[in-house]
């Protein structure tokens, strides 16, 4: 049979022989590598304030810009940081606590930090502003700077501490003290001058006066007259109260004398003056032979309530 198959291949032109099949080599095989290159948190290594100097000295009736500045490092660049926040407390409240003029301010979006030379693009410096009222407490105060990044990561650190000094402000509510158009003999129905606390301490206020616009000149009188006799000391006088009789009313001089159960403490609230703001009352008497215009000049003081 097996030659009868092998007749028939001969005649059909098919060579039948031995390991006929041949092999399809491999010689080399691929693998994918594949990474997840997760974003590295930044870090802020200091934080310090700027400006003004330390102590930080305030402005009576005015703000004062306070600087903090951040020092950041991430490694996937300084531009990843996307957001810095930072808050100004005394250290008697918490860094989380409730926005206050006297105690704590906040900013949540102090912008773009800069790139600080020569650190391969790592390192950048933030500055977050803060402009901190007149009466914020004279205490210990410090800066909390917070930076994320575009994952979401985040670091935070504390400035050292600084101290707000204290400072003495007072103002009044009008530079005229106009008892209008009176006769001789009158005395004037009284006048109302408020005062006002415009530091962070308690405040005891002070007067002293003379005639006209120059000391020298009017020292010895508490009016000078365009016309007669000028008027004397003992016919301007003042107190706190607005219905006191003339006669127990406290007569301005040329000497400083403070003013009797005046303490002004400095302002608690954001929301108005509350009771930083006080009032005194004056009441001028024309003596006989006075004419005309009559002026004279009234200087008021502050001094620290809590050392007298």
């Amino acid at each position: 049979l097996l030659s009868l198959l092998s007749l028939v291949m001969v005649l059909l032109g098919v060579s039948l022989t031995t390991n006929s099949v041949m092999g399809v080599n491999v010689t080399n095989a691929t693998v994918i590598a594949k990474v997840n290159v997760s974003n590295t948190e930044p870090s802020l290594y200091e934080v310090k304030i700027d400006s003004p100097p330390l102590p930080i000295d305030l402005t009576a009736n005015s703000a004062t810009i306070v600087v903090c500045n951040g020092s950041v490092q991430d490694i996937n660049g300084f531009d990843d940081i996307k957001n810095v926040s930072s808050t100004f407390y005394a250290t008697s409240a918490a860094s989380n606590a409730a926005d206050s003029n006297n105690t704590h301010y906040s900013n949540l979006s102090c912008g773009a930090c800069t790139v600080i030379p020569g650190t391969n693009n790592q390192n950048g410096s933030c500055l977050c502003q803060f402009a901190v009222q007149y009466y914020a407490n004279p205490t210990t105060w410090q800066c909390n700077m917070t930076v994320n990044d575009s994952g979401g990561l985040l670091s935070s650190r504390n400035s050292s501490f600084a101290t707000i000094n204290e400072v003495l402000g007072i103002n009044i509510e009008s530079t005229a003290l106009d008892y209008g158009n009176l006769s001789v003999s009158q005395v004037s129905i009284p006048a109302r001058e408020n005062v006002t606390n415009t530091g962070n301490i308690p405040i005891n206020v002070t007067v002293r006066g003379y005639g006209g616009d120059n000391e020298s000149i009017g020292q010895n009188v508490t009016m000078i007259c365009a016309a007669g006799i000028n008027i004397t000391f003992g016919n301007q006088r003042f107190y706190t109260g607005n219905n006191t009789p003339f006669a127990d009313m406290f007569n301005l001089t040329n000497q400083t004398r403070q003013i009797f159960n005046l303490t002004i403490p400095s302002r608690a609230t954001d929301s108005g003056l509350g009771n930083s703001s006080n009032s005194t009352f004056w009441r001028l008497q024309i003596p006989l032979g006075a004419s005309g215009v009559c002026n004279g000049t009234i200087i008021f003081g502050a001094v620290d309530a809590t050392l007298t």
